[in-house]
């Protein structure tokens, strides 16, 4: 009965002993993994971290600290996100700013939540009665081109074709169409979405040399691209990159704030355990 004894407290001891030093081997990579936080080293602490957790994973005691200090990682990592994302939007914004010198907008409140920015060579009122294309770009960076048509006669054109010598683009599918009559005076315009626009906005970007447009429906009509109405295009899609940029950097900058948030509240919920009595 006392050999036993002896070789149950014996057992008792030496897994004592295991736990001891599996607790102590964590704890080294844990330290390690804090001294790199601090250093805002996080991809090595985080490294550090996932070893702790595959290597070690019954150090029960050294992960509860590993998974508080996980959560301390991932906070710099978001603080520091932000402040990465802070120094871009400055930047883009000084960049929109110079670019909307040029660019007139042009937004009814009553019925648009969204505007669109257009060189004023491109506005309606300073083409009244001419058919052209113009370029235009929403507040948000979504760059569009527009058919304009003004005429005597409805032609009903379902879309546009532009070309230099045999070298042609088309787009049949606008994303809009609007046809209205006026004092005897027919007004069509078909809108196309930069990147479903066939690859137009990219043609006039592509040649110097003078670009045929031709509209075809019931009727037809071609006239050539002024040299303006091709700078506008270019102008536009300059603008549209530095929009859609802001954008995408503001949406990951919100991201990184709700993860912020989130990090705070397990935080304040794993102090309230900690001091909760047993």
């Amino acid at each position: 009965m006392k050999k036993v004894t002896i070789l149950f407290a014996c057992a008792a001891l030496l897994c004592a002993s295991c736990g001891e030093d599996i607790e102590s081997k964590a704890k080294v990579l844990l330290d390690e993994a804090r001294v790199a936080s601090e250093a805002q080293d996080f991809g090595k602490a985080r490294m550090l971290l996932d070893s702790l957790k595959n290597t070690y994973p019954k150090a029960f005691k050294t992960r509860r600290e590993a998974i508080k200090l996980s959560r301390d990682v991932e906070y710099g990592e978001q603080t520091r996100s932000i402040t990465f994302y802070n120094e871009q939007l400055q930047q883009l914004t000084e960049q929109r700013d110079k670019l909307l010198t040029d660019f007139v907008l042009e937004k009814d409140t009553r019925y648009q939540e969204e505007g669109y920015y257009m060189l004023p060579s491109q506005t309606l009122k300073n083409n009244y009665g001419l058919t052209y294309l113009r370029a235009q770009v929403s507040e948000k960076g979504v760059a569009m081109i527009t058919s304009v048509y003004r005429g005597n006669k409805a032609i009903e054109h379902k879309g546009i074709k532009l070309s230099v010598g045999e070298t042609f683009v088309e787009c049949n599918a606008p994303l809009h169409r609007y046809n209205s009559k006026h004092l005897g005076v027919h007004s069509e315009r078909l809108d196309f979405r930069y990147g479903e626009d066939g690859g137009i906005m990219d043609f006039i970007l592509s040649t110097d040399e003078d670009i045929k447009v031709t509209l075809a429906g019931r009727g037809k009509v071609e006239y050539t691209l002024r040299k303006s109405d091709c700078e506008a295009v270019a102008k536009v899609l300059e603008l549209s990159k530095v929009l859609q940029s802001i954008e995408s950097v503001s949406a990951m900058r919100a991201e990184a704030s709700r993860h912020i948030e989130f990090i705070e509240r397990n935080r304040e919920r794993f102090e309230i355990e900690e001091k909760a009595p047993e």
